[in-house]
């Protein structure tokens, strides 16, 4: 008889890609998200000169970077809510600043962040996920 033997690490990897999607935040997990999706292309164009930490926003972006970045899937989730009108602006500036190494250093990439929202932005993820 034929037997499959997994290695530990794709069993890993398998767990942890599970696991991820059942916990990632709604800008991960929707793929219904255009708007959220147009905003963040959006953030790229108008703001990609701009610094987030120690990282070239325009950069991380293109890149998409990866699930182990916790900083960009910090970035990401946040970013989310504040589109989805979950946090406010005030509230995305401190949750931020204070990852990333503070208000000075980030300010002319949040000033952007936040001067791109569209007026009209939803108030929660398309396709029912969170109501």
């Amino acid at each position: 008889m034929l037997r499959l033997r997994l290695s530990p690490l794709f069993v890993f990897a398998a767990t942890t890609a599970i696991a991820m999607t059942a916990c990632a935040p709604d800008s991960v997990r929707n793929y219904e998200a255009h708007g959220l999706n147009k905003y963040l292309d959006k953030v790229q164009d108008a703001c990609g000169d701009t610094r987030l930490g120690n990282r070239n926003l325009g950069e991380w972006l293109r890149s998409g970077s990866g699930d182990s970045d916790s900083d960009y899937v910090y970035w990401l989730d946040q970013t989310s809510r504040l589109y989805y009108s979950r946090i406010t602006v005030p509230q995305y500036r401190d949750a931020i600043a204070g990852a990333m190494g503070g208000v000075k250093p980030n300010a002319e990439a949040l000033d952007c962040i936040v001067r791109n929202l569209p007026p009209d932005r939803p108030t929660k993820p398309p396709g029912g996920l969170f109501q």
